[in-house]
């Protein structure tokens, strides 16, 4: 067993709640809704946006009231459509939570007994709740400025924009703390076949 730790013990009971192997299952399903979402979700609901003129991304990118109502009432025509993306970025934020939690779950199982080397599928867990928090924020403020075009607060733009700032920086630690973490699981576990081969040859 692990350690406790105040900072990382909620991280570290997800890890221990269920065997490597249930992980792994829970990955493979998360993976597959990810992609999923992507490539049947994503895609043809982000085109049919786009015949507007204008898509989502270009809405959370707008910093002014009168960018943000120009491009709502070209969205106008599509505004099932933006309602549906919105559905299916909840989707895919818990599939990917689901998904880098269970594989930081794996790298964290097979770095036991390396302290340091644990610290990262840890952090990167830890990352991740945040990065997927603020991408929850980001798209509840669209939310709350399409389903209220004429009257909705200014301060969600502002809120909007500064989510997406944070969820950006948050995503550019986050996959690669996920690269590194099973990178280092898979020269751990490597590592202790072959040492264990070697001692068997002896």
């Amino acid at each position: 067993m692990r350690r406790p730790n105040a900072v990382f013990r909620p991280v570290e009971r997800y890890a221990d709640a269920v065997s490597p192997r249930t992980h792994g299952v829970v990955a493979l399903v998360s993976f597959c809704t990810f992609v999923g979402v992507i490539a049947l979700g994503f895609v043809p609901v982000t085109r049919r946006i786009e015949t507007s003129g204008y898509s989502t991304s270009e809405l959370q990118d707008a910093t002014t009231r009168t960018e943000v109502d120009t491009i709502l009432l070209a969205l106008e025509p599509v505004v099932d459509s933006v309602m549906l993306l919105s559905a299916l970025d909840y989707l895919f934020v818990l599939a990917g939570l689901f998904l880098f939690f269970s594989l930081h779950s794996l790298a964290l199982n097979t770095l036991e007994g390396h302290a340091k080397l644990a610290l990262v599928p840890k952090v990167g867990m830890v990352v991740t709740v945040f990065s997927r928090l603020f991408d929850s924020l980001e798209n509840l403020w669209v939310v709350l400025i399409y389903t209220n075009p004429d009257d909705y607060a200014t301060i969600l733009i502002d809120l909007m924009n500064a989510s997406e700032t944070v969820k950006w920086a948050l995503v550019g630690v986050e996959y690669p703390t996920l690269g590194l973490a099973i990178v280092l699981a898979l020269v751990v576990r490597f590592t202790s076949l072959f040492d264990g081969h070697s001692v068997r040859l002896r």
